[in-house]
């Protein structure tokens, strides 16, 4: 019976210190030999592009996730929100993020132990000429196992921890990046939805510029039947009403088109989209006048591409570990036996520990391109950070400038818009006190009608650039002014 109490411990205990001296002399020196060394890129950072801090007020006023509600229209928040839902490109980007966070997780999992148990029963003839005795030589016989097995990688330099922060690195850029996307499919939604608004106001005053060029024409027509005047004036104007109904055909093209390239953002068919009306006011956002840093800073894509770098960071790491030797213990128990009946008897178990040692000395060739290689992508991610930020600020400079140089058309515009309804005014009084023809008052009215269509095309025009210049600094990220929720730091 002595004979048959086996276990780990007994097995365990017959390590002699010898064994051990000679384990850690090999963990010792079996490492392969790291090649050249690396310098990697230098990452741009903020505070070096000298760009303002952002004041406390400016801080407390930045319009925050969901900003697009300022303009207090909720036909356009369920436009977005639709489209958040349903539009197919976010669908595509949804797919990525779920892959990227599915694979940090299979990550993961790879560090813990693995195991299974085994069940194998087997029947056959046993050789006579071979290893087993008379008795069982030219004998069918039934054997089997039963057995549970456990493999641990004991990772002992953390390679596969940085494979980890690798993969989370990966996953938050990519929730970053379908950040960045929703930001940029509201600034859209609301670009197109000012025009095809604007456009519904330009309609309105188009027909009523060409009812009031039929009434000016039918004015001059009069004169002319008198003799008063000669026949050019009516001609004249009925080329103007031409013109007038070639830009309404314009314009209403151009409501298709926009529906037609609103109805792919939000997912939908133009058919089922509602008629988009002119506001009666034209709200606007709060946004800077200048580009401040740290809203920069915030901008998910910029966010994302430093996540690729800790990524990009991590996997160096992860490689340069490699060159370490490795241990892998494997433990298994349980019963074998030949013949079914024996096969959960005492003398039929057995147990076994497998510490398996990988000693890289003669892999370092592989190794160190495999670490080139990394490096190289580590050098590429970083480039590609920097050449985002540099994009980034020339963008928002950019959109910053034409939404000033609209802001300012605008206001020189309402006081054209004045102007013109000032003179109609004089105008009309004029023509109901009998001191000047009708005419005279229609070409007045015909120009606050022109006014106001232009004034119409630049409050859309504003709108449109104040949403991208919002996209362009970053607002409603949640991140902004502080940590991601999703931040990695790499352990370097």
């Amino acid at each position: 019976m002595e004979k048959q109490k086996t276990g780990l411990k007994p097995i365990v205990n017959s390590i002699s210190r010898a064994g051990l001296i000679v384990t850690l002399t090999a963990l010792g020196s079996g490492c392969a030999i790291v090649s050249g060394t690396h310098e990697p890129l230098k990452q741009v950072s903020l505070s070096e592009l000298k760009l303002p801090e952002a004041s406390a007020q400016a801080r407390a006023n930045w319009p925050k996730n969901g900003w697009w509600r300022q303009y207090q229209d909720e036909q356009l928040n369920a436009l977005i929100e639709q489209a958040f839902a349903g539009s197919p490109n976010l669908q595509v980007l949804a797919t990525r993020v779920e892959s990227a966070q599915v694979a940090a997780d299979a990550v993961k999992k790879l560090s813990y132990p693995s195991g299974g148990i085994r069940l194998a029963p087997m029947g056959q003839t046993y050789s006579e000429n071979y290893i087993y005795p008379p008795a069982l030589g030219g004998e069918w016989k039934y054997s089997g196992v039963v057995a549970a097995s456990l493999s641990w990688d004991l990772d002992l330099w953390g390679r596969k921890r940085s494979q980890y922060r690798a993969a989370l690195g990966q996953a938050a850029a990519a929730d970053l990046e379908y950040e960045a996307a929703r930001q940029t499919i509201a600034a859209n939604i609301i670009g197109l939805h000012a025009q095809l608004a604007a456009l519904d106001g330009r309609l309105k005053l188009l027909s009523s510029q060409i009812d009031l060029q039929n009434t000016n024409k039918m004015r001059w027509s009069e004169r002319e039947r008198a003799g008063l005047q000669p026949v050019q004036a009516s001609v004249q104007i009925d080329s103007v009403i031409a013109q007038l109904e070639q830009l309404r055909g314009t314009f209403v093209a151009q409501r298709e088109i926009l529906m037609a390239q609103l109805a792919a953002l939000v997912g939908t068919t133009p058919a089922q989209l509602p008629h988009v009306a002119m506001p009666n006011r034209w709200l606007g956002l709060s946004l800077p006048n200048e580009l401040p840093a740290d809203i920069l800073g915030a901008r998910p894509d910029i966010a994302a591409a430093r996540h690729y770098i800790i990524a990009a960071s991590e996997n160096v790491d992860a490689v340069r570990k490699e060159f370490y030797p490795n241990i892998n213990l494997s433990v298994s128990a349980g019963f074998q036996a030949i013949g079914l009946n024996n096969l959960f008897k005492a003398g039929s178990r057995f147990d076994t520990v497998e510490p398996a040692i990988t000693l890289p000395i003669f892999s370092g060739a592989a190794l160190n391109a495999k670490l080139r290689n990394q490096q190289a992508v580590l050098d590429s991610t970083i480039a590609q950070y920097n050449q985002t930020v540099y994009q980034a600020i020339s963008d928002a400079g950019q959109q910053l400038a034409s939404y000033r140089n609209t802001a300012t058309q605008i206001t020189q515009q309402i006081r054209l818009v004045n102007d013109n309804e000032h003179l109609a005014q004089l105008s009309q009084s004029r023509y109901a006190q009998g001191i000047a023809p009708q005419m005279e008052s229609l070409v007045a009215q015909a120009s606050v009608l022109s006014a106001q269509d232009t004034l119409i095309a630049q409050y859309a025009a504003r709108r449109a650039q104040e949403a991208k210049l919002a996209v362009s600094l970053g607002t409603g990220f949640e991140g902004l002014w502080g940590e991601s929720k999703q931040s990695v730091t790499p352990q370097q």
